[in-house]
């Protein structure tokens, strides 16, 4: 249903199901717009979490900031930012937690042979000691990378920030929209019931 110049007489229930026939698609698209702007807010924080983790870690154990990756792709890779920036450290830690994971599985299998062979030699035992370390799963953060990562996560920030602006602009346009629809609607309904109550004196 439309309203326009050259329409005719409607009721008062005419004009109330055109606004809401007209708000509803308005209330839809500022839901849509705000629900994305708080999905960005949230992968914004995450983002910044995952920044100073990496600041806080550089040099050292990557496993903290590799949970925050992976659990952050998890909730926010259908973000385009979010997976641009992220995705390439993922797929570095996690590589790299794979490999250490099979040198310990290797190293201990070694250690578990030499040990059943029931061979005591001092050799093996020294070849025992220096595998020893090289049961521990462990990857580290570059310090180089942590800067560089830090940098492009800032980016993303910044650019996830302006679409955050361009949301509310949008947002507060479609808000605009709903109020002009109910002033359209209320001054029609004005109008409608003075022609009525005109209408009714001129009978009198």
């Amino acid at each position: 249903m439309s309203i326009s110049a050259t329409t005719g007489y409607m009721s008062n229930e005419d004009i109330m199901t055109w606004m809401q026939e007209h708000t509803d698609q308005l209330y839809t698209n500022m839901r849509d717009d705000m629900s994305g702007a708080n999905h960005r807010a949230d992968a914004e924080s995450a983002l910044d979490a995952i920044k100073a983790e990496l600041q806080n870690s550089s040099g050292k154990d990557a496993s903290k900031v590799t949970g925050l990756i992976n659990d952050a792709l998890k909730k926010y890779g259908d973000i385009p930012d979010v997976l641009s920036v992220l995705q390439p450290m993922a797929d570095k830690f996690n590589g790299e937690y794979t490999t250490a994971q099979t040198q310990a599985t290797n190293a201990q299998t070694t250690i578990d042979q030499i040990n059943q062979s029931g061979n005591t030699s001092w050799i093996k035992q020294l070849v025992v000691q220096s595998m020893q370390s090289k049961t521990v799963v462990a990857v580290n953060i570059d310090s180089t990378d942590a800067t560089n990562w830090a940098t492009q996560i800032d980016n993303k920030v910044d650019a996830l920030g302006k679409q955050d602006q361009l949301d509310m602009i949008n947002i507060q346009e479609l808000n605009s929209e709903v109020n002009q629809a109910k002033q359209t609607a209320s001054a029609l309904m004005d109008a409608a019931d003075k022609s009525a109550e005109d209408t009714i004196s001129h009978i009198s």
